[in-house]
């Protein structure tokens, strides 16, 4: 082997291990982030109307009078979520790293007032009021 073959498969070792070691790192410092489960729930009024929620990019759902919706956290980043109740919508942080990370489960409530936020399913806390959609 000449010498710039040498050359070229030690850097190419080199570069190979680096990437392996930035991955395990990564990997490391994520694993002990605990990401929780969000429950969101409609407590509106049995005669409302559904409520149509999205999660980041997630399908949108329709939650009736008191279903519960359950969904687990896989990333480590912000979630933007929409609600939207006849003519009025609510925008909020279905998952918010900076506050939510490290709760095994996220409760949130969909009231006539807008969506609330628990950790322990017992002390609610004003996330998003509805507006008015144009």
């Amino acid at each position: 082997m000449t010498n710039l073959s040498l050359f070229a498969i030690s850097h190419i070792f080199a570069l190979s291990f680096c990437f392996c070691l930035v991955s395990i790192i990564t990997i490391a410092e994520t694993a002990d982030i605990k990401l929780p489960e969000i429950q969101i729930k409609n407590v509106l009024s049995a005669s409302a109307a559904s409520v149509k929620v999205q999660i980041a990019s997630e399908p949108e759902i329709s939650l009736k009078y008191n279903d519960v919706y359950k969904w687990n956290v896989t990333r480590n980043e912000i979630l933007n979520s929409t609600a939207t109740f006849g003519s009025f919508t609510a925008n909020w942080h279905a998952f918010d790293p900076s506050s939510d990370a490290g709760h095994a489960i996220n409760y949130q409530s969909i009231t006539s007032y807008g969506i609330y936020q628990s950790f322990d399913n017992k002390n609610y806390e004003l996330k998003a009021e509805w507006d008015l959609t144009n």
